[in-house]
């Protein structure tokens, strides 16, 4: 079934062209895509030139995957076979999930308009930290393939998808600023910002000449009493990109896990200064306060689970580290199920899991629920993980 139309939007685009040999003059792909983008309705907000070095490109993507104006980054250049073609090694290390369609439907349609040599290209798309992200050939040719036929067509319904809990603004909505910026810059507050009409967006820059774009300040959260951000801030926390980290192995080996890890649509690292470090997994985001967070790290005999967003209860899955946010295994059973239902557990085992008014307890390859009133029926380790992050994912 098709999916349905979805309204339209304004989003805020950045342009990234790839290439150490065109300048500002010779470059023919940046200002198409820019074109493009404003033609379709949308605020190009800031157009950058790096070389084709993957520092250089992996810094670019951070800043405007960092910036508060920023919806879409599209990059034109450096997805070929060369030895300096790395664009999209770098893109992909920094996505969240790869939309593989993208590149597969690119290359099929690029194969009817030049042959065989669509297969040189490897365009890739995705999703970072709530944004869009768009990996094209440096060609003009193929930039306006990808972005008339599969890029603006979809930017909609890609929209609504990733805002259906915040909506974006219709076009000509008064929070639609208007003000194209040549860089990249945190947007101010919406009572300090004078609207203007649209301007023409000034050519990028480079060389002697090039003021390199800013990274912006991080914006400062108000931490909230509760909630995954109160909880990053407790163990005084950092996220930073997730990069290529894998899923810890004690829990990627649970099929019934893996299929809840990877259908969140963001991925962060939180790292501490005592060098902890887990991977977060946000539902629908890592970007809003009520979004729900799960917290993995490697661990035995099964991983460290936290729901961050439950946060400050002590909820997830127990492990035998001491410097756990959660009881861990060798805790007394007694003990906890009293502090967490009232009552201990009538069973012998070992601590499996937490929660507030729950507590899990193992007994050699199975896992039973005690709420204070009734044990649950007996579950095998591996589902029972499925489903409590299942749940946690969503409540």
């Amino acid at each position: 079934m098709p999916h349905e139309t979805a309204p339209a939007v304004s989003l805020q685009v950045l342009v990234i062209t790839v290439s150490t040999t065109r300048g500002v003059k010779e470059d023919r792909s940046g200002p198409l895509l820019r074109a493009l983008a404003e033609g379709a309705g949308h605020v190009v907000t800031g157009h950058a030139i790096v070389p084709d070095d993957p520092e250089a490109i992996g810094q670019e993507l951070d800043r405007a995957l960092s910036a508060t104006n920023v919806d879409v980054v599209l990059l034109t250049g450096g997805t070929g076979i060369s030895a300096r073609d790395c664009t999209p090694k770098v893109v992909r290390t920094r996505l969240d999930r790869e939309l593989p369609g993208f590149g597969e439907l690119f290359r099929l349609i690029s194969f009817e308009e030049i042959g065989a040599a669509a297969m040189l290209s490897d365009a890739v798309g995705g999703l970072a930290r709530g944004r869009l992200v768009f990996s094209m050939p440096g060609s003009s040719g193929g930039c306006r393939t990808a972005m008339e036929q599969l890029i603006l067509p979809q930017l909609p319904h890609l929209a609504s998808e990733l805002r259906k809990e915040s909506p974006l603004p219709p076009k000509g909505s008064e929070l639609v600023k208007p003000v194209v910026r040549s860089r990249i810059t945190p947007d101010p507050e919406p009572e300090a910002l004078p609207l203007a009409a649209p301007a023409l967006i000034q050519p990028p820059r480079r060389g002697v000449d090039v003021t390199p774009m800013e990274s912006p300040p991080a914006p400062e959260l108000e931490t909230p009493a509760a909630g995954w951000q109160a909880a990053v801030a407790a163990v005084g926390g950092r996220l930073v990109p997730a990069g290529s980290t894998p899923i810890p192995d004690a829990i990627g080996a649970i099929p019934a896990a893996m299929d809840v890890l990877t259908s969140a649509s963001a991925r962060m690292r939180l790292t501490d200064d005592s060098g902890r470090s887990w991977l977060l997994f946000g539902f629908p985001d890592l970007l809003r306060p009520g979004s729900k967070v799960i917290a993995v790290r490697e661990a035995l005999p099964v991983a460290e689970v936290v729901a961050l967003h439950r946060w400050p209860a002590r909820v997830g899955l127990c492990c035998e580290l001491n410097d756990s946010l959660l009881p861990d295994t060798e805790a007394s059973l007694d003990e906890v199920s009293t502090e967490r239902t009232g009552k201990p557990c009538p069973e012998a085992g070992s601590l499996f899991a937490v929660d507030t008014g729950a507590v899990w307890v193992q007994q050699r390859r199975y896992v039973r629920r005690w709420d204070g009133r009734k044990l649950g029926p007996e579950e095998n380790v591996g589902p029972a993980i499925g489903s409590l992050l299942l749940g946690w994912s969503q409540r």
